[in-house]
């Protein structure tokens, strides 16, 4: 497989708010999507920035009809990850989303939630700005 993993460039955010969006839309949350373009630069871009983002470049031939990714490229792309030391693969999945779940569960995934016990929080909006408020002042 021809395929290169980079660190994102300022130029590639149009891409990755396209690719938060779509997904969004797939978990049928757009309205949730609250980052904009400008926010990605400003936030990934700058002398400090708050996130680091990587880029894997998969040549067309690994794509399906519809522009995406297909799954052995997706498996291909998980094994430069193992390869480059990377040892746990974590992220969430909406839980009415049971064909990711039953892909995932087949791969040999755990359920951390049902396992262990942990609750992934969210403080966002006004509950965010009030945790902001009531921080000591140094």
């Amino acid at each position: 497989m021809n395929f290169k993993i980079r660190a994102a460039r300022k130029e590639d955010c149009k891409d990755i708010s396209r690719m938060i969006m779509e997904l969004a839309v797939y978990e049928k949350m757009p309205e949730q999507v609250k980052i904009s373009n400008e926010d990605l630069e400003r936030d990934g871009f700058s002398p400090n920035p708050f996130f680091e983002c990587l880029i894997a470049e998969v040549s067309d031939e690994y794509m399906n009809k519809d522009g995406k990714i297909s799954y052995w490229s997706f498996m291909q792309v998980v094994c430069v990850a193992v390869a480059k030391r990377c040892v746990r693969l974590q992220f969430s999945v909406l839980e009415w989303n049971k064909p990711s779940l039953d892909f995932y569960f087949t791969k040999g995934a755990e359920d951390l939630t049902a396992k262990e016990g942990w609750h992934f929080l969210r403080f966002h909006g006004q509950a965010l700005d009030q945790l902001a408020r009531e921080a000591p002042n140094n």
